[in-house]
């Protein structure tokens, strides 16, 4: 059978299964064509043009991300399957080192946006992508493509992969025994070996890392500043610390540090759901539009994901909305004004993020998280406190006969604090003082302290309890089930590559193909709806 009739039969008899790689052919396509200029600029003007088109290798990148395929199956494709034939033309062949090159290209110049970018405007120009007037962030972790690493293994590694590298300036031999100490790569050993003889490979290892860094950096710069030589030297500094000149194991690791030398920027972090194991790697923010209309049973989803911001497995929800903001008008182009309200969850909720919301046009709808936990005492929400007038009231109604403000330079990005105090007399009467007062207290008497912004949180908390807005923030909901879709649908949870930049490649792929199969499946509905 001939290529244009296989693409007919599918055509005519799997209409949903083709349906996208038609859009791509017909819409997502020709806005590439659009950005052949942008993209031709990641090569030289004479020398380095690619023998194949750069932007049907985008296209495809898409597709293979798509159908999570690996770089051969995605070339071999090209060439074989019927439906990317019917998207891309007749494809010259390609070795699948060229997606490799390409992919690189994209991370080093900072066009992993143009796929996305295409997708949203041929979106927007077909009437599917209408104004963002309300969008919903939400987060999820990322497992990076490396293996679990001891502290030890990775010290070890790291000095491993170091001196393979500064075994070019005088042969292996001038930097023995340490190249023959850490040629072996037998991670059974170390993980069957004692506390005591473990700790003594640690403090050997600090040794050693010490000596071949004093040994690098004599001979010059150009090898002190190479890539393994920089990373040996951070490696060092985030597991040791010189104690009398001699180096000493710290007794944990720093937040942000290296688990395995190779892949860097990948960090380990922990949430509730993972419990203490955590994960090693990164994190990404998924911004999605947000319908007014709510989909009926069995009816596709019109959201669309606007913007996947991959960020440090460290790094807190808190204070991410702007970020995730500027990433998504920058998809969706200048054409669609900026969203008036963002949905999200109690971990990008506080003060500062409610006035920095106000300040930037826009609603940051959300729950404010649960004060301190005070036991059986009452909490901060349980006083009526008037900041301007520098007053508190307690439970039992009485008010505060003292107000100091704080200026704490050290925490000056959550503003200034209010310490408020009651007569000792007046708690001593007060017949909820059991409720009040702490026994182990060594004060008589009730105090408070509270930040500048506490007037804001506790005008949030109150409306978080009204019907109406736990009904509004059903909305916010959704974003759960576009990560499930991400994740089991396309593999983002899990990196196809290393270092953070190809990790943003990968989840801005993986955006696209989203897009792409939700735009195809509603409009097979809609045709169904019709007929």
């Amino acid at each position: 059978m001939s290529t244009m009739n296989a693409i007919t039969v599918l055509i005519d008899g799997d209409a949903p299964a083709v349906r996208p790689y038609a859009l791509m052919r017909d819409r997502v396509l020709p806005s590439l064509e659009r950005r052949r200029e942008e993209i031709e600029r990641m090569y030289a003007p004479v020398m380095g043009r690619p023998e194949t088109d750069p932007v049907l290798l985008m296209a495809a990148t898409v597709l293979q991300i798509m159908q999570r395929l690996p770089d051969r199956a995605c070339a071999e494709a090209c060439l074989y399957d019927a439906r990317w034939r019917f998207a891309l033309g007749d494809m010259p062949p390609f070795h699948p080192t060229t997606l490799v090159h390409f992919r690189n290209r994209l991370a080093e110049n900072g066009k992993a946006r143009l796929s996305l970018e295409a997708c949203l405007e041929s979106m927007r120009d077909a009437g599917y992508l209408k104004s963002c007037r309300a969008v919903r962030i939400d987060s999820t972790h990322l497992l990076a493509r490396i293996a679990d690493m001891s502290r030890l293994e990775c010290v070890r590694e790291t000095l491993r992969l170091a001196l393979d590298f500064l075994a070019r300036f005088g042969g292996v031999a001038a930097w023995e025994p340490w190249s023959g100490r850490y040629a072996d790569r037998n991670p059974e050993e170390l993980r069957k070996a004692s506390a005591e003889r473990l700790a003594a490979r640690m403090d050997e290892a600090g040794a050693d890392m010490r000596d071949v860094l004093e040994k690098a950096d004599a001979l010059g710069e150009a090898v002190a500043g190479a890539e393994p030589v920089a990373l040996l030297r951070r490696v060092f500094g985030e597991q040791f610390e010189l104690r009398d000149g001699a180096p000493a194991q710290r007794r944990a690791s720093e937040a942000g540090a290296a688990v395995n030398p190779h892949d860097p920027e990948a960090q380990w972090s922990t949430k509730k759901t993972l419990g203490k194991a955590g994960w090693r790697g990164y994190k990404a923010q998924v911004c999605e539009s947000v319908e007014d209309a709510t989909c009926a049973k069995g009816e596709p989803t019109k959201a669309v994901v606007t913007a996947v911001l991959v960020q440090p497995a460290t790094g807190s929800d808190h204070g991410s909305v702007p970020g995730i903001l500027a990433e998504h008008q920058s998809a969706v182009g200048a054409g669609c004004p900026p969203p008036d309200e963002v949905f999200a969850d109690a971990g990008y909720v506080s003060a500062p993020a409610l006035l920095k919301a106000e300040a930037g046009g826009y609603a940051l709808t959300g729950p404010m998280p649960a004060p301190p936990h005070s036991g059986k005492r009452f909490g901060s929400d349980s006083f009526a406190v008037d900041i301007p007038g520098r007053v508190a009231v307690c439970p039992a109604g009485h008010a505060s006969s003292e107000c100091d403000r704080i200026d704490d330079a050290k925490h000056a990005q959550y503003g200034a604090k209010y310490y408020f105090a009651w007569p000792a007399k007046t708690c001593a009467a007060c017949p909820l003082r059991e409720q009040c007062v702490s026994k182990k207290s060594k004060l008589a008497r009730r105090t408070l302290e509270v930040s500048e912004h506490h007037m804001t949180v506790q005008v949030r908390r109150a409306l978080c309890k009204t019907p109406e807005y736990r009904s509004r923030m059903r909305k916010r909901n959704a974003v759960e089930g576009t990560h499930s879709e991400l994740v089991r649908g396309y593999g983002l949870r899990r990196c196809r590559y290393k270092g953070r930049s190809k990790t943003g490649l990968q989840a801005q792929f993986t955006a696209t193909a989203c897009n792409l199969r939700r735009w195809a499946r509603r409009l097979c509905w809609e045709e169904r709806k019709m007929t």
